[in-house]
């Protein structure tokens, strides 16, 4: 073929192949058969293979680029990316309306609703109406550069039909027929599609967020990545990350949002819809929350995102430091499916706590493989009636930690048999204390309560390659049987442990010797003295740096033997069962020979002094309540200590300040009746002389 009759059959080429891609993609139907279309598209590269200067950018055979060489670059956002708060019920839709409207002063609220991809967030820059960039969520300031996968998405144009500069954001997934190919695809073979040696992907989210990462886009291309937007942002002052001023005009809402990308064919949900009412969301929220309704999808849906529709009411509503305040996700109940239950095995925990567990015949749940489920108690055993044998009801709760939910107890065969909780420790054969919900082993001295414990204090530490594995290796060969043993180990100690090569071993001999210094709260939490979580750990440190002043461990032995439960009871905060409790551990005599190889090991205690001029909480006593967004509650109650003030568990007249953040509960409404100084974390961070982040608008 001449090269001018070779030019006008690639022009052919790419257009129809535009056409199939648009309907396939973002139409979900086919005009021509999709094998039909990849011969299309096989011709149209032997062309520019044989014609190589007819190759032009925007060619379909073109959104595979070059492979990077290294990692992903960083690229900051032209404005801050946010995310969602979640709520599970329709109380929780309920008091994100009434916030909505008392904040507005509104009686009546317009919101959308959209079904909520499961995919990874994707930010995408165009400019004079060609795509330039496109940027993963990362941590909303800084994202990852993916523009040259997210090219190979088929149903994203390249170019607009209008010159604008336009930053948009959506979800990056792949559909579900696509998503179980690649499931059954032989991952055995040579060839270069990036699945050799990779076991089955958990879901097609997972595949999305690895596809999207990629080094190479002509994998991510063979994944068949998608893409549908929801939002578009403008920075402020900024115009070169927002529409023509003359399209900006005309956004109002969603719809209209909707409306301009239909206008220039960027691809978007099609279940969208407005109500005027709160119980309008509920019902749709709910209606998709019906599992049946969701299979008929050809992609997958892990929520609702609910918005308010006016643009300018949402510019009014705001943002908090991570969520924006316009917003909420409802998130569908954890997936929940039955399978058999095998047998019960009791674990030990570090104090002692006896937790049944479910041994089950392998069960797929929110895509993972669920063995194993707890029934958390005796008395949840008998309350639920389970029985071994039976036919269990299973889930994720909270999409993480299995449970077993109840029996089908219909379909039962009379072979199941009673679950019996033992009357002696599996581990050490102690005669169990029933006298609790909870039944614990009371030995001190129990193996699994040993092991558990000695995880527990690695995991304070914080240190890479002290994790389970390691610790029981070194149980095993009888390396450690203290905490204080973790500074005595040598390079050739640890030379004996599996997968330990010199690097692994300098850097975690490194790793202890940094972690010579402990703060005293680290060392009590450390411990897993029962009842004695963090916020009582800090409290307690402060009572003996108060009292005692800086000193060795030995010195702070002699003041423990003196220690008396009246004593603690002095510290507000404490309570009689954590004093009793810590009376009880540092009397023991494990407990003072075990501070006593602390120090023969060369640890220090790191007391940490409180600048007068920084404690402007001084003597001011707070509860913490709701969820928070710049900071962790545990972040919080550190931040308030650290500047004098001290955390109370419980509203009353005691409690100076309630510090609170979304969906607070009762807690908020006693703080009002008892007339109590409510902070939210703004106020916070305004005492702490914090700086407002720039914040960004939405049309």
């Amino acid at each position: 073929m001449q090269k001018q009759e070779a030019q006008k059959r690639i022009v052919q080429l790419r257009q129809k192949i535009r056409e199939a891609n648009q309907a396939y993609f973002n139409e979900n139907r086919e005009i021509i058969p999709e094998s039909v279309r990849d011969q299309l598209k096989q011709e149209l590269i032997q062309l520019e293979t044989q014609f190589p200067d007819l190759v032009t950018p925007d060619s379909p055979t073109q959104r595979v680029g070059a492979p990077l060489s290294n990692k992903l670059p960083k690229v900051t956002h032209r404005s801050r990316r946010y995310s969602l708060s979640d709520v599970f019920d329709p109380d929780e839709l309920r008091e994100f309306d009434e916030r909505v409207k008392r904040f507005l002063k509104h009686d009546t609220i317009e919101y959308s609703c959209e079904l909520k991809i499961d995919g990874i967030n994707i930010t995408l820059w165009y400019e004079d109406g060609r795509l330039v960039r496109a940027l993963t969520r990362g941590d909303g300031i800084t994202g990852e550069d993916v523009t040259h996968t997210i090219r190979t998405c088929e149903n994203l144009p390249l170019n607009l039909p209008e010159k604008v500069n336009l930053e948009v954001s959506g979800e990056c997934f792949i559909a579900k027929k696509d998503f179980e190919k690649i499931q059954n695809q032989d991952r055995s073979s040579n060839e270069k599609t990036g699945f050799e040696g990779e076991s089955k992907f958990a879901n097609p989210r997972n595949l999305a967020a690895g596809s999207v990462r990629q080094l190479d886009p002509k994998i991510a291309a063979q994944r068949k990545l998608r893409i549908f937007l929801y939002e578009s942002y403008q920075k402020n002052q900024d115009s070169n990350s927002t529409l023509s001023e003359f399209e900006s005009k005309k956004i109002q809402n969603q719809k209209e949002l909707f409306a301009l990308f239909d206008k220039l064919g960027l691809p978007h949900e099609k279940e969208f819809e407005v109500f005027s009412d709160i119980e309008q969301v509920i019902s749709f929220c709910q209606k998709w929350s019906v599992k049946p309704r969701r299979e008929k999808l050809w992609y997958e849906i892990d929520g609702i995102v609910v918005k308010v529709h006016d643009f300018g009411l949402r510019r009014r509503l705001g943002y908090t430091a991570k969520t924006a305040k316009y917003a909420i996700a409802w998130k569908f109940p954890a997936e929940e499916k039955y399978t058999k239950l095998l047998d019960i095995h009791f674990q030990v925990g570090r104090t002692g706590a006896i937790t049944p567990v479910g041994i089950l015949e392998p069960v797929e749940i929110s895509g993972s493989t669920v063995s194993r489920a707890t029934l958390h108690n005796k008395s949840e055993i008998e309350r639920k009636g389970v029985m071994i044998g039976d036919q269990v009801i299973v889930r994720k709760a909270g999409e993480i930690i299995p449970e077993i939910l109840e029996p089908l107890s219909d379909l039962r065969t009379g072979d199941e048999k009673k679950i019996i909780f033992p009357a002696q420790c599996p581990e050490c054969g102690t005669k169990l204390d029933f006298e609790e919900i909870v039944v614990r082993c009371d030995n001190p001295e129990c193996p699994a309560r040993h092991r558990e414990s000695l995880y527990y204090f690695a995991n304070i530490l914080k240190i890479d390659g002290l994790g389970p594995k390691t610790i029981d290796a070194l149980l095993e060969l009888e390396l450690i049987k203290t905490p204080a043993d973790l500074w005595k180990l040598k390079p050739l100690d640890l030379a004996t442990l599996p997968g330990f090569k010199n690097k692994k071993i300098m850097n975690l001999i490194s790793s202890l010797e940094k972690r010579k210094k402990l703060r005293l709260d680290e060392i009590f939490l450390g411990l897993g003295i029962r009842f004695v979580g963090g916020e009582n750990a800090k409290l307690l440190a402060d009572y003996f740096r108060s009292h005692f002043g800086e000193c060795s461990f030995s010195r702070l032995n002699t003041f423990f033997v003196q220690l008396k439960i009246e004593d603690l009871l002095s510290i507000d905060g404490i309570g009689p069962q954590v004093a009793e409790s810590f009376v009880e551990f540092v009397h023991r005599e494990a407990t003072q020979k075990l501070l006593q190889e602390f120090e023969s090991v060369g640890l220090e205690i790191l007391w940490e002094e409180k600048s007068a001029e920084n404690q402007i909480f001084s003597g001011q006593k707070f509860v913490i309540t709701g969820s928070f967004d710049r900071f962790s509650r545990d972040e919080l109650k550190k931040i308030i200590g650290d500047h004098g003030g001290k955390i109370l568990s419980a509203v009353s007249g005691n409690v100076d300040i309630l510090l609170t953040g979304e969906n607070p509960g009762s807690k908020l409404r006693k703080a009002e009746e008892l007339d109590i100084d409510i902070w939210n974390e703004q106020k916070i961070r305004e005492k702490l002389g914090m700086q407002n982040e720039e914040k960004t608008t939405l049309f």
